[in-house]
């Protein structure tokens, strides 16, 4: 790469992750590519969150969060309720999305630990630390 920014080097990082995420869920047969995983992993932490609760802590579209979600439920790997009032969708994660994780949270953990290869502990804090500052930065409510 010419110049050093830290916008390039995440967008090859994570244009990279995709791919080699995408390759290695193909491998073992896990159909968690295309950014399925994110969901997965956000439901373990929180099930039975609400789809738009979901969109804002994955920072994403909420249609493409609805796109995604579609097809997951397709997959068996998630359940969609009404909310108490109605007019929110919760999100949870079914007993097929449950038995995925071990397997989806393996390949997530190589690929971080291959990602890391060579940087202590002191550096993976620090690493952590500035990419929390940089998203915390780059939050769209912050205009």
């Amino acid at each position: 790469m010419d110049a050093w920014t830290p916008g390039r080097l995440i967008s090859t990082i994570y244009r990279r992750c995709q791919r080699q995420l995408d390759r290695r869920f193909a491998e073992a047969d896990v159909e968690a590519g295309h950014g399925v995983y994110l969901y997965l992993v956000e439901l373990e932490r929180q099930d039975g969150t609400t789809q738009s609760d979901l969109a804002r802590r994955l920072a994403l579209d909420p249609a493409s969060v609805t796109r995604s979600l579609r097809r997951m439920e397709s997959m068996g790997w998630i359940v969609r309720r009404e909310g108490t009032d109605g007019r929110e969708r919760r999100v949870f994660l079914s007993s097929a999305g449950r038995e995925a994780l071990p397997q989806v949270t393996k390949i997530l953990d190589e690929w971080d630990e291959m990602a890391a290869n060579g940087l202590s502990s002191a550096e993976r804090e620090q690493l952590e630390a500035l990419l929390e500052r940089m998203a915390t930065n780059t939050e769209e409510d912050q205009r």
